[in-house]
């Protein structure tokens, strides 16, 4: 009787103690995964903001292009903007979307491929930067008349047009560069940390939250 008593007991212990780990383990993941989506939800104002912008001088790059049908490297600078415009506004949408339909119910794996989805289309940004480098004169021929009204490639000498394409090579030249760095096996990269730092950086405040949960529960089950 009295090792029946006992053992009622022990069973008892042991239920208390895996209500308590249980109730432990959904705090600790009620409130970290609640801090990893304010994370998230922090870097709303740069996808939205480069919605906007890109989306305006997406149509007003295609409307100067229409406008100047004839210089080819008016209708060339124009489309050029329209093109790079278009992508950021794709990119951006993809960050909206992985930051609002990040659901804090789903299993600790799922959040983090979505938060790894996130920072992909955030360095994604990056990669386009990149992307624009060799064609940064025509970028700028563009610049020059919208904003000062100037034509500055009728104004050029040989050299000048010579030295515009020389300058387009080596800017190529770095835009591989980067494009080769900005690969997914350097995400982890200090250096592309610091680089993100304010708009990116809190993807790895988030996951940071997120692998919190998982050694909890990995630690849990030893």
């Amino acid at each position: 009787m009295e090792n029946l008593t006992i053992q009622e007991l022990w069973s008892r212990q042991e239920a208390h103690l895996e209500e308590t780990r249980t109730f432990n383990a959904e705090i600790l993941r009620e409130v970290k995964t609640d801090k990893a989506r304010s994370s998230l939800r922090s870097l709303l104002f740069l996808p939205i903001s480069t919605l906007l912008f890109f989306v305006l001088l997406a149509a007003y790059a295609a409307y100067f292009a229409a406008s100047h049908l004839d210089s080819w490297y008016f209708i060339f600078s124009g489309g050029v903007v329209a093109f790079f415009s278009v992508l950021l506004v794709v990119s951006s949408i993809r960050q909206l979307y992985w930051i609002l339909s990040f659901n804090t119910a789903a299993p600790i794996v799922q959040m983090q491929k979505a938060a790894s989805k996130l920072k992909l289309a955030v360095v994604q940004n990056l990669r386009i930067a990149a992307m624009t480098l060799p064609f940064s004169p025509f970028i700028g021929v563009f610049a020059a008349k919208v904003l000062l009204g100037v034509d500055i490639v009728a104004s050029m000498a040989f050299s000048v047009i010579l030295s515009f394409g020389i300058l387009m090579i080596a800017l190529e030249v770095v835009s591989w560069f980067i494009l080769r760095a900005l690969r997914p096996k350097n995400f982890n990269k200090p250096w592309l940390n610091w680089l993100l730092q304010g708009s990116g950086s809190q993807v790895d405040e988030a996951m940071g939250f997120l692998g919190q949960i998982e050694d909890f529960e990995q630690e849990e089950m030893v």
